[in-house]
């Protein structure tokens, strides 16, 4: 049987790698396995399921359409990732605000004050997911982060997650040190707060504070506060003040819903992040 290899010539996205094999295959009419020297494991279980074949060189040969499949030699299998874990969330943001470069596991799990089993546990989360921030060499994998850090957001945004696990609006201002949401969205724009100040605390301070046993407020009492329980909190330049990123991330749907906080979002992020 004849058939064609083709072998891309820079790191694609997979659906440009099923749009150009499906053109050569029209035109030579001649079925096409697809050749990589490396594969992210979440595009090579992609074409597994979805039958493409391809030849992933010393490790695993997948031609269907003449019954042959090798099976993987020393790869490592990755645990799917559905929804991504806020300590990784952390890293990634900590990385672009920095500018990482080939930061290995034993610097990461120093710089954000965990184990490197945890840091291990986010790179396969990175890995699987196919984040551009993970250098891979052998064994060995490193964070760097491109200076075109814009882009790389708007690859990035669309598997993280709202950092609020819960909202609690409390009769009293309990003043809180670190501030949050639409307050520090006013903070760093010209955009006025509501009356009641956006507090931030993790599940650390939650204890510490006790704000599950303060009152919340009944409908159509004035509130004195709002504190969100965040997964994670990043100090931004070493202010008590929720970053940048994370704060977009955190509003809600009717604060996203106000043209004036589109703009100061934009402006926030023009002027502090990119």
């Amino acid at each position: 049987m004849e058939w064609i290899i083709a072998k891309p010539k820079k790191e694609l996205r997979l659906n440009a790698l099923r749009y150009d094999r499906s053109q050569i295959e029209k035109t030579a009419g001649l079925n096409c396995a697809l050749y990589f020297n490396k594969l992210n494991y979440y595009t090579k279980e992609t074409m597994l399921n979805e039958g493409i074949p391809f030849i992933l060189e010393g490790k695993q040969v997948f031609l269907p359409f003449l019954g042959m499949l090798l099976s993987e030699k020393d790869d490592r299998r990755l645990v799917p990732v559905h929804t991504i874990s806020f300590l990784t969330q952390k890293l990634i943001l900590c990385a672009l605000y920095e500018k990482w470069n080939d930061m290995n596991a034993t610097k990461i799990a120093e710089k954000l004050g965990v184990t490197k089993m945890s840091v291990s546990r986010c790179l396969d989360e990175i890995e699987y997911l196919d984040i551009k921030i993970l250098d891979k060499s052998g064994k060995t994998r490193k964070v760097s982060v491109s200076e075109e850090i814009r882009v790389l957001w708007e690859e990035i945004k669309p598997v993280l997650r709202n950092p609020v696990i819960a909202r609690f609006q409390l009769a009293e201002d309990i003043r809180l040190d670190k501030k949050a949401g639409i307050s520090v969205l006013c903070e760093f724009s010209m955009l006025s707060d509501n009356v009641y100040p956006t507090y931030a605390v993790t599940k650390g301070d939650l204890k510490e504070t006790n704000i599950k046993k303060i009152r919340q407020i009944s409908i159509g009492e004035e509130i004195g506060c709002e504190v969100l329980e965040l997964g994670y909190f990043i100090e931004y330049n070493g202010k008590m003040v929720q970053d940048p990123l994370s704060v977009m991330l955190s509003l809600s749907a009717e604060n996203l819903e106000d043209e004036r906080v589109q703009i100061c979002i934009e402006e926030m992020l023009e002027e502090y992040v990119w």
